[in-house]
């Protein structure tokens, strides 16, 4: 019975088709997983989070005690670094700031309204525009409109020496908006700030801080330096601090190779 079966052409090549599946299954994620390595260096990205808070945040929420000296202030009632990888169309590792503060303190927010996130902004989001030729096809006056309201959320909010003074000391980088909540909960707002590995962190400076721009009308896209007197500025416990220089420093690794890689895939397919 077995026999005939086997001689069968047709059970022959049906036979042959779910070994094939078989092996599409098992080794296909195996050669992928390694492809996606080249390209993204694995971080531990789980270990990668650190967070400082008050006393009051942490009587409020159910935390563990601060330690002595821990604490941020200023209105600052909370602050998390982590590292996290960016969307599939930028394929590398950000470094990310949530902070939660008063929601009585003068931010200057990247749009009206009580909440907003910037990837709803991004082309690349929406299927009418996620390639270069569809956001070519679109009205001019969309495409100004878009980048307006993207580019509100951009030079906001910098990573900053305490005691920056523009050309005289200190050094600043900056941060992008991601997304911001005015009253995620009752006196609480909330903001993730985003960053490619800043350049502050090469350098062995302490005493360092958030600046959040203040409510006004300066617009700084246009600008070259930051007036100090225009941001509430936060220092970042040192704790917090030395794993931001720590794990930027192999965040910058990692990206270093991933843009090598892509490189290199680019290169393979113009000689195509």
């Amino acid at each position: 019975m077995f026999k005939g079966i086997i001689k069968n052409p047709l059970i022959k090549c049906i036979e042959t088709a779910v070994i094939c599946c078989v092996i599409l299954v098992f080794f296909l994620p195996i050669t992928l997983a390694g492809e996606k390595e080249k390209v993204y260096p694995e971080l531990p990205l789980e270990e990668m989070r650190i967070a400082a808070y008050t006393k009051d945040f942490a009587e409020r929420f159910g935390l563990p005690a601060p330690m002595p000296g821990t604490e941020p202030s200023g209105g600052l009632q909370a602050i998390e670094f982590a590292i996290e990888k960016g969307p599939a169309w930028t394929p590398f590792y950000y470094c990310k700031f949530y902070l939660y503060l008063d929601s009585s303190l003068p931010v200057k927010y990247p749009e009206e309204g009580i909440a907003g996130e910037k990837y709803m902004l991004i082309k690349k989001t929406h299927f009418f525009g996620s390639t270069q030729d569809q956001w070519l096809q679109w009205p001019g006056s969309d495409k100004l409109y878009f980048n307006r309201r993207q580019g509100s959320y951009n030079r906001k909010a910098n990573l900053a020496s305490m005691d920056y003074v523009p050309g005289k000391q200190g050094a600043i980088d900056s941060f992008s908006y991601e997304e911001f909540h005015k009253d995620i909960l009752p006196g609480l707002a909330y903001i993730k700030l985003s960053a490619p590995t800043p350049l502050l962190i090469s350098k062995p400076r302490k005493n360092i801080g958030v600046w959040l721009q203040k409510e006004s009308k300066v617009d700084y896209r246009s600008r070259v330096h930051v007036d100090p007197n225009d941001f509430l500025k936060f220092a970042i416990p040192e704790h917090v601090f030395q794993k931001v220089r720590e794990w930027g420093f192999k965040t910058k690794g990692a990206n270093s190779e991933i843009q090598q890689s892509l490189r290199k895939q680019r290169d393979n397919q113009k000689s195509k």
